[in-house]
């Protein structure tokens, strides 16, 4: 897998960092994969802090694809020591979480000097989505006040939840209004990025473990700006499984200047959604839905409907403006079909026991009772299970 092209684009309002992967492999080779164009978009003012001479976020962003197709990477830009070292454990950690990846080589010189960070600045960058797991860390933050450490800017990336070329370039109004929001109220910095990175690599591995490294590559793209940057803990210490964002993984995305925090083990989802009910900002704009639709939140998918749950448990679910009120029994059984895996399930385990302590929600508690006896024997994670599949060249965008 080789990136070539590398280069930063001025829009109107915003810079583009892209670049052209390339498969090495024949055409004729199972793994070979069509070319693409990968980019990432942030705000003109982001512009000093994007270099074309900077390979770090191709090699995060491409990494677990190339280890998918067993091709080496070759990166054409200098990438960071630190980041370099790490490459062996980060590999052996995705080869442990998905045997289809296999140890690769890495072609990339090592970066003599480091970006400059900003003069006097001290900047913390969250990745925040809007959902139960960022707000949480957000929220955290803001009360604990780290020293050195206060978020300042909140990263949003759009291009992330669905692999659709339409959503790559656009915020939904709604959502966009509710996370300027959101920085005003906590007076931080909201950062938008734009990608494409989803939609390009799906046909190469799964998004479960991806995700972790398309986070990292936005962070080192700036590695300049931010001095450390969150990315908002999806399990607890007690049920972690295989996973593209890790304790294990994230903090190996580290460069010389940059410091990549997992945070937000100590707490489950369901305790993280009661933590942040505290605050009105997190009941006026919480957004938990994949966005397939065209809702804010659809109230009819997994995620709507296990934080519809947990809000109700909590008292709050007739105090949130952005999700239904009602928890219909059958959107549930239509949801839960998909449901599956060790957080999943040590996380319903839990909502049901409160539902049968407290004798509340009868239809729903027999609903997630169901499900969990039916799926007592756990299968591979889906990583495990998932198989690549590209369509072969018919008029193919090749350079």
């Amino acid at each position: 897998m080789r990136v070539s092209d590398i280069a930063i684009l001025d829009l109107d309002d915003a810079c583009r960092l892209q670049a052209w992967v390339k498969s090495e492999r024949d055409v004729d080779h199972d793994e070979w994969f069509p070319s693409f164009d990968l980019w990432f978009e942030y705000p003109a003012w982001c512009g000093p802090f994007l270099s074309a001479e900077n390979g770090d976020p191709f090699v995060a962003a491409l990494l677990v694809a190339a280890m998918r197709t067993s091709e080496r990477l070759a990166v054409p830009a200098s990438v960071s020591p630190r980041l370099l070292e790490a490459l062996p454990e980060i590999q052996a950690i995705y080869a442990a979480f998905d045997r289809r990846a296999r140890r690769i080589a890495i072609e990339a010189s090592p970066r003599g000097d480091s970006w400059p960070v900003s003069p006097g600045e001290h900047n913390a960058g969250l990745f925040f989505s809007l959902g139960v797991d960022s707000f949480y860390s957000l929220l955290k933050n803001q009360r604990d006040q780290p020293a050195g450490g206060v978020v300042s800017h909140l990263i949003s990336v759009q291009g992330f939840d669905v692999a659709d070329e339409d959503r790559d370039s656009n915020f939904a109004p709604e959502m966009l209004v509710n996370l300027r929001l959101v920085a005003s109220e906590t007076e931080t910095t909201l950062l938008p990025v734009k990608t494409n990175m989803r939609r390009v690599s799906a046909w190469l591995a799964p998004w479960t473990i991806v995700h972790g490294g398309a986070m990292a590559a936005v962070a080192l793209a700036l590695d300049g700006l931010f001095e450390r940057v969150l990315i908002a803990a999806s399990a607890s210490y007690d049920v972690l499984a295989p996973w593209g964002t890790h304790p294990l993984l994230d903090p190996l995305w580290s460069s010389e200047t940059l410091t990549v925090v997992h945070d937000g083990c100590e707490m489950d989802t369901i305790d993280k959604t009661w933590f942040n009910t505290r605050s009105g900002l997190f009941l006026d704009t919480v957004r938990v839905c994949p966005g397939y639709g065209t809702e804010y939140n659809c109230g009819r998918c997994l995620k709507c409907l296990r934080t519809m749950i947990d809000l109700w448990q909590s008292g709050h679910l007739y105090h949130c403006r952005t999700l239904p009120h009602h928890i219909d029994p059958a959107l549930l059984i239509e949801a839960l079909e998909i449901g599956d895996g060790p957080v999943h399930r040590a996380a319903f385990r839990r909502r049901l026991a409160y539902l049968e302590s407290a004798d509340a929600l009868p239809e729903v508690r027999d609903v997630i009772r169901d499900h969990l006896d039916g799926s007592a024997a756990a299968s591979l994670p889906r990583s495990r299970l998932w198989r690549p599949r590209w369509p072969r060249p018919l008029g193919m965008n090749r350079r």
